[in-house]
């Protein structure tokens, strides 16, 4: 099989697997950006730069290794985020996979079609990074001193830009090689969700480690203890989603047991997509603690601005990927619309129509983020960044409960807002699901 015929076969065919592909290159073109700011940072070196062009971040060699952590972190998020998003349209490509094979295609070249797709997909989100972060440092060149954390680029940043094509190229390469098998297994119409148990032992340990050992080793324990929590959510987030769906199932609301049967048929890819929507959540409550602590303190203005920017950014940032997997979960809604679409027409002769659906939609996608957005949000407020990366042992301010009970309302309204978008978004996809023409015989 040549490459051009790899790249035709490979190439998205329909509607919802080119939404899938779109969203992968965009989150890893959002991840290529933040690790190449990362290593522009790192490649400043040990030289003091001038404090009047650039954010003391940048400036003092000293902080240049926690700015270059964070966007590494972020790089890391916004990965995972790719890696749920290419998740997306399973059944569609299982289908497209088994045509293939009936059509005489081997494994082996079923699986090169995989990894050519996903391939295609990170060569497009690197080469793309490069202008992102050109972008996105004029952006915050342009803005005052305080708030310019990344350096502008040079012509040496280019090797750092072909790293990182590569290493997004090879990154979608190991994903279609790690996902490949899961195409081939057999999926039941409503499989039994089982916590993972190994994820879930190593995700235990690996949080108790960095509880007990971050008075001492500090930011290496609170990564582990970070990797820990995200192994526990990401193990036990389809079991409650499905445990939420079985319980409205039951229920004599029509909507609610539309939406908890469709949470129950699809609940793996949106427990995912959940659980990574409440690391981010944790991550912004505990930056809006730290920044509430230094508000509160006796500080002078100058900084103020200095813990300000840096934690204002982070948060920002953070809300972007939240916004960005809160997208994501739109575009598996979608994907469901549009393979379920001849079961949801057969539901016309009861009288459902567009508005109804609608808010099956939404509120499919509000059980799933809203609690997710809004417990991580209160969760990091309650935790602060100070226990969580420097594990100080401080007496708690009960002050932090009322700013944690804010933030699990607003986290929630959030994800309500993002709900109701949704649907509106949707109106087109809900529309032709419930055409009659979608009940003739394939």
């Amino acid at each position: 099989m040549t490459v051009e015929t790899m790249l035709q076969l490979a190439r998205s065919r329909t509607p919802a697997d080119r939404s899938r592909i779109r969203l992968t290159v965009a989150a890893l073109s959002l991840s290529g950006a933040f690790l190449l700011g990362a290593l522009r940072v790192l490649s400043l070196g040990g030289g003091t730069m001038s404090a009047d062009v650039y954010s003391n971040y940048v400036a003092e060699p000293g902080l240049r290794i926690g700015l270059s952590a964070i966007l590494v972190l972020l790089a890391a998020l916004t990965a995972g985020l790719a890696v749920q998003a290419f998740r997306l349209g399973t059944a569609a490509r299982e289908r497209r996979l088994t045509a293939l094979r009936l059509a005489g295609a081997s494994d082996k070249q079923v699986r090169r079609l995989s990894a050519t797709d996903a391939a295609t997909a990170g060569l497009a989100g690197g080469l793309i990074a490069g202008p992102v972060y050109l972008a996105l440092s004029l952006l915050l060149g342009a803005l005052p001193r305080v708030a310019r954390i990344l350096p502008g680029v040079q012509l040496l940043d280019l090797a750092a830009w072909l790293a990182v094509i590569v290493v997004t190229t090879a990154g979608g390469v190991l994903l279609a090689v790690l996902l490949h098998r899961d195409d081939l297994e057999p999926r039941a119409e409503h499989p039994p969700v089982r916590p993972g148990l190994p994820k879930l032992v190593v995700g235990v340990v690996l949080t108790v480690i960095g509880v007990v050992a971050a008075p001492w080793v500090g930011l290496i324990a609170a990564a582990m203890g970070l990797i820990g929590v995200a192994l526990i959510a990401h193990s036990t987030s389809a079991v409650w989603v499905q445990a939420v769906g079985r319980r409205l199932s039951s229920s004599g609301d029509p909507v609610q047991l539309l939406a908890g049967s469709r949470l129950i048929a699809e609940g793996r890819a949106s427990a995912r997509l959940g659980a990574l929507l409440g690391f981010c959540g944790l991550l912004v409550g505990a930056t809006l603690n730290a920044m509430t602590a230094v508000i509160r303190s006796d500080r002078s203005i100058d900084d103020l601005q200095f813990y300000g920017t840096g934690f204002g950014f982070a948060a920002l940032a953070l809300l972007l990927v939240a916004g960005t997997v809160l997208a994501a979960l739109v575009v598996g809604v979608a994907d469901q619309l549009v393979d379920q679409r001849r079961q949801l027409a057969s539901l016309t002769a009861f009288g459902v129509d567009v508005p109804f659906l609608r808010r099956v939609v939404q509120r499919q996608l509000a059980l799933v983020a809203a609690p997710a957005l809004g417990i991580g949000m209160a969760a990091g407020m309650l935790i602060s960044l100070g226990r969580l990366i420097g594990g100080t042992r401080e007496p708690y301010d009960p002050v932090y409960i009322p700013l944690a009970v804010a933030l699990l309302v607003i986290g929630g309204l959030l994800a309500l807002g993002g709900a109701a978008l949704a649907g509106l978004f949707l109106r087109n996809q809900l529309k032709d699901a419930l055409h009659p023409e979608n009940l003739r015989a394939a």
